[in-house]
């Protein structure tokens, strides 16, 4: 009898554990809490660097006005137009070793590509490429290079 009670309440506990992180920000998923630097460059010249973000808070604004909680999966029309691309960086993970002091090179973790008059947007990391529909006010305040 006690092993049966012993394996409801560790079951109980574990089903509990695993709801209360159901609602993870979606910022954390993609490893956007961590940006250090955001060049914007446009796809026709990708060489030319058209603005760069690099104070902590305009880093925070731009992550918060990216709204990532609203993106949904889906495809991108073959007519699109690539537009911008927005290519973020931040500092390499610490090693073991490592202390805390060491001027660390910053390290481009994910990049961004924008659709010309379209809610779309490529997100592309390392290992991952996902197309994603953002809202309006995302679309819009990506297009908009003065934002920055």
């Amino acid at each position: 009898m006690k092993k049966v009670c012993m394996i409801f309440i560790f079951s109980i506990s574990i089903l509990l554990f695993g709801c209360s992180n159901e609602k993870k920000d979606m910022k954390e998923d993609f490893g956007l809490e961590k940006l250090q630097k955001i060049e914007v460059s446009s796809v026709e010249n990708p060489e030319l660097i058209l603005n760069v973000i690099n104070n902590k808070n305009g880093v925070n604004e731009f992550v918060n006005a990216l709204k990532v909680d609203k993106w949904s999966i889906a495809d991108i029309p073959s007519n699109a137009t690539k537009e911008n691309i927005y290519k973020m960086s931040q500092e390499d993970t610490i090693k073991l070793g490592e202390s805390n002091t060491d001027e660390k090179e910053l390290k481009q973790i994910a990049t961004i590509t924008t659709y010309k008059d379209s809610p779309y947007i490529n997100f592309k990391t390392k290992k991952l490429n996902f197309n994603f529909k953002v809202p309006k006010d995302v679309a819009e305040y990506l297009s908009n290079n003065d934002n920055f």
